[in-house]
């Protein structure tokens, strides 16, 4: 990733462009490593000068590019507070999250250069790439959806509404199980990794249904592409 002078000021505005641009390579490596995919549909590639697994596949990549860009300006306004990659199981009943927890604070971005910036947030790329004890086994036929959590309504939702729409927040009935994974804090940026996963309590062997869900804060916004795409993989016999 080059970017001409990288001790140069962050502006606000750019400070959004890379934190968008993070989330987006993060969640293609995401993908690779849950494994939903077969592993042809991604190839090796450098972002933030990290070696990473980027997706091939364009409906897929379209999909993560056209959902990234799109909260770009709500992330600017602030209102985005998380950012979540939720993996559901064939009943659509979520079984892991990732979520990214944003807090920028655009009145110091003049503080900091965009180099430092970049590397904060490549720590973050190089931590996830080794963090596979910290995943669990997913069922079969997973699916996954990008998640926004806002407290307010974003001004633009509605130029938005072909993309985003109001999402079910619905949650586990117990409290999830929190695995940190990593966290920048700073004056200017604060951004938190962590996974949620059931509780034990939540887990039952008879896999029957929660019958209440207990309803998160934060109002949600799905994505609202497809995200579980049937991909043929053509593989050639060396």
């Amino acid at each position: 990733m080059e970017r001409g002078q990288t001790s140069a000021i962050a502006s606000p505005g750019e400070v959004t462009d890379l934190l968008c641009e993070f989330l987006e390579v993060a969640i293609h490596l995401l993908l690779s490593l849950r494994n939903i995919y077969p592993a042809e549909i991604f190839e090796r590639r450098r972002h933030f000068n990290v070696p990473v697994q980027w997706i091939r596949h364009q409906d897929l990549r379209d999909y993560v590019h056209s959902a990234l860009s799109s909260l770009h300006s709500w992330i600017q306004q602030g209102t985005v507070e998380k950012v979540a990659v939720v993996f559901m199981d064939k009943k659509r009943m979520a079984v892991e999250r990732f979520i990214f927890k944003l807090n920028v604070n655009q009145n110091f971005a003049s503080a900091m250069p965009v180099n430092d910036l970049e590397y904060a947030l490549r720590t973050f790329l190089i931590k996830l790439s080794v963090s596979h004890s910290l995943f669990r086994p997913l069922p079969a036929d997973c699916s996954f959806e990008i998640v926004a959590y806002s407290k307010l309504l974003p001004g633009d939702a509605t130029d938005k509404g072909r993309l985003w729409i109001p999402a079910d927040c619905s949650q586990w009935q117990q409290p999830p199980e929190i695995t940190p994974v990593k966290s920048v804090r700073s004056e200017l940026l604060d951004v938190q990794l962590y996974i949620e996963h059931p509780s034990a309590a939540e887990q039952s062997p008879s896999d029957q249904q929660i019958v209440q869900a207990v309803q998160d804060p934060d109002m949600c916004f799905l994505c609202t592409s497809p995200t579980h795409l049937c991909l043929t993989v053509r593989r050639t016999e060396s």
